[in-house]
Parts: C-alpha cells; sequence; structure tokens
C-alpha cells in the first residue's frame, strides 16, 4: 500500500491515507468538529472523517468512546462495542457498530485518542467491513498527534 501524509497542524494532528484517496472539505452539518474526511473516488465503499473536540476534564478515550456509543445509537446504530485499542502508539479505545438497511451494512469503527486538552477520532466507515479491517487498523497505527504550537 501506498501512503499519503496529510498534516493538520491547526488542529495538531497528521494521518495517513491510501494515495489514492481525496480530501474533502468538512462537513460542520455532521459535526461542528469535524476537521476533515477523505475517500477514494473510485470506491465510495469506505470513508474516514478526522474529529477534534475540546476534551471535559477527567474524562479518558474510553468515556470519550461510550459518549460516542449513546449518539450512535440514537441514529439506529447497533452491535456497539467499545474495546482498548492502541490509536497512534498510545493507549485509546475503538467503537465498532453498525447500520442495517435492505440487506446492506454499514459498519462503523472510530479510534479515540486523548492528547492534551482535546481528544481526537479517527473515524473510519465500510459497506465492506471485513476488507478494510486492515487498512483501518494501520490508518489508526500510523495516526500522529502532537502538541499545538
Amino acid at each position: 500500500m501506498q501512503w499519503k501524509r496529510i498534516d493538520k497542524p491547526d488542529f495538531g494532528y497528521a494521518v495517513h491515507v491510501p494515495q489514492d484517496w481525496d480530501e474533502r472539505p468538512p462537513n460542520l452539518k455532521n459535526s461542528p468538529w469535524e476537521t476533515a474526511r477523505f475517500v477514494e473516488p473510485a470506491d465510495r465503499r469506505h470513508s474516514v472523517i478526522v474529529f477534534r473536540s475540546p476534551l471535559r476534564r477527567g474524562l479518558d478515550a474510553a468515556a470519550v468512546a461510550e459518549g460516542a456509543r449513546t449518539s450512535l445509537e440514537g441514529h439506529g446504530f447497533t452491535d456497539l462495542r467499545v474495546t482498548e485499542a492502541e490509536v497512534a502508539g498510545r493507549p485509546g479505545a475503538r467503537l465498532e457498530c453498525a447500520k442495517h438497511d435492505a440487506g446492506r451494512v454499514w459498519a462503523v469503527r472510530e479510534y479515540f485518542l486523548v492528547h492534551g486538552d482535546a481528544h481526537f477520532c479517527l473515524g473510519c466507515g465500510s459497506a465492506a467491513p471485513e476488507e478494510d479491517d486492515a487498512l483501518f487498523t494501520a490508518m489508526a497505527e500510523r495516526f500522529e498527534v502532537f502538541d499545538l504550537s
């Protein structure tokens, strides 16, 4: 796989996406904390969104993931599961869930990481989750956070 690194210095992170993926503008109607979204133009069965939001004091990645779990349940997602995960080489959390409709599935895997006064979410969505498992795992491993100057 050929990767390209996308730096987002204003938000304190860098994300690595496949070379042939394109960046799209954030959809602030989806969330005011959305900072970037990426898609493969030739295959819209998967996409990635990155969120960065202020951290409420005392929350860890698992607590942030549990908050997202409640929101996703309200939007019709099922099979929700939060587990520990390594994100950007640090302890984090992973939330997995899916929405089923007319024999189709949209599976979501979100990786959460707390850094400084913010939390980050690498939100991966797929209509072919088994095929994208290794891709999303690699993206979470390559995700980078850094201090804002």
